[in-house]
This record gives structure tokens, C-alpha cells and sequence, in this order.
């Protein structure tokens, strides 16, 4: 019997601003699920009642990675494990020369293939594959990305803004590492039960090495 790969894990993408009442939900979510990483988006900024790096004491007291999402200098200045950039080798070399060979430095490479060979050359920890509000044919072009990028490649790979079950399901089944719902998830008053399903749904999809 083939090996298993490990199973896929939940990477959370956090809005901003940040709020007492997402930093609740935020506290909530994470006493249910066992995320491998939580994002803080655009840029990291914080409302005055919520600064950044309560949130980022709160992720990094669980044991789990906080990122910030494109600025650099925030990341360094606050002590967040790493940032989620674009897909550029130039920010990526800014990046890990100032964040240094400890941080996680991931990017987005929405479909491109190229780009993703690219930096994940370059020593990116992660590439993200997706996009925002993705039609089903580009779904299916995601899919068969994320198969193929996992069946050649070691550096992991994250589907971006899965907003339901079934998709993240199959997308952890064609491969993915990692799968990011997207921070509109939080919006709705469903959104820890939207995320425990998520959760479930990949734990329980086992890949063929």
C-alpha cells in the first residue's frame, strides 16, 4: 500500500482592520481548529483598540505561525514569524535579507506556474495558488495546478480564498498543503462553523504519496 502524504492543514487570512469582535472570533476559531498559520491582511494594519501584536502574541502564544501580509518592515518590526508577498524575486530578496533565513516568506502566485517554479527556487517556504471569486473553469485549471505542482515539487503549496467544504476537500486531494479560506469568510455570522467544516473536510482527505 502506498504511503500517505501528511494530511492538509488550515491557513487562516485575517482582515483588517482588526477588531475586538474578530480578535473573539479569532480566539474562538483557534480553541476548535489547529491552524498551521494565521495571516494578517493588508499590510497588517490594526485598529487603536486591537494593535497587530496583541493578535500576533495571541497566534504565537498557541504555538502556531503569524505572518503579515506585504509589508516587510512591519513583519521585522513586530516580531511576526514571516510575510505573504507577491510573486516577485526582487521583493522576495529584499525580504529574506531583512527578515533573514528563520522567517517564512510565501507568495502568491494566483495561476502562474512560472512564477512559482521561480521563487520556490529562490527559497520561498510556501507558494499560494488561487483567485479571488474564481469562475469553475478556473477552479478546475486550480485543481490541476495544485496536482501538478505537488506530484514534482517539495515546497508546499497553499490553495488560496477556498470559501466551502466540498472545494477544499477536493483541492486537498489534488494535493494542496495547505488550504486559506478567505478573510470575507469572517463577515458571516457563520464563519466558525464555515471554518471547523473547512477544517474537517481536509483533515479527513488523504493523498497517495
Amino acid at each position: 500500500m502506498a504511503d500517505a502524504k501528511p494530511r492538509c492543514r488550515l491557513y487562516l487570512q485575517l482582515p483588517a482592520p482588526l477588531t475586538a469582535k474578530l480578535e473573539s472570533q479569532l480566539t474562538q476559531a483557534m480553541a476548535q481548529v489547529a491552524p498551521a498559520c494565521v495571516l494578517l491582511c493588508d499590510n497588517g494594519q490594526a485598529s487603536e483598540n486591537v494593535p497587530a501584536d496583541t493578535v500576533i502574541d495571541l497566534v504565537q502564544g498557541a504555538g502556531v505561525a503569524c505572518l503579515i501580509e506585504n509589508d516587510i518592515d512591519a513583519a521585522e518590526h513586530v516580531g511576526a514569524d514571516g510575510v505573504h508577498i507577491p510573486a516577485d524575486r526582487e521583493l522576495y530578496a529584499r525580504a529574506r535579507a531583512l527578515l533573514g533565513e528563520s522567517a517564512n516568506i510565501g507568495v502568491g502566485c494566483g495561476l502562474d506556474r512560472h512564477q512559482a517554479m521561480q521563487l520556490a527556487e529562490a527559497g520561498a517556504d510556501y507558494v499560494a495558488f488561487g483567485v479571488e471569486g474564481g469562475s469553475i473553469d478556473q477552479f478546475d485549471q486550480y485543481t490541476e495546478i495544485l496536482s501538478w505542482w505537488s506530484e514534482i515539487f517539495v515546497v508546499p503549496c497553499v490553495a488560496w480564498n477556498v470559501d466551502n467544504a466540498a472545494h477544499a476537500e477536493q483541492l486537498a486531494r489534488a494535493g494542496a498543503d495547505f488550504i486559506a479560506p478567505p478573510p470575507a469568510i469572517w463577515q458571516s455570522d457563520s464563519a466558525l462553523t464555515m471554518i471547523a467544516d473547512i477544517d474537517n473536510a481536509i483533515r479527513s482527505a488523504r493523498r497517495p504519496a
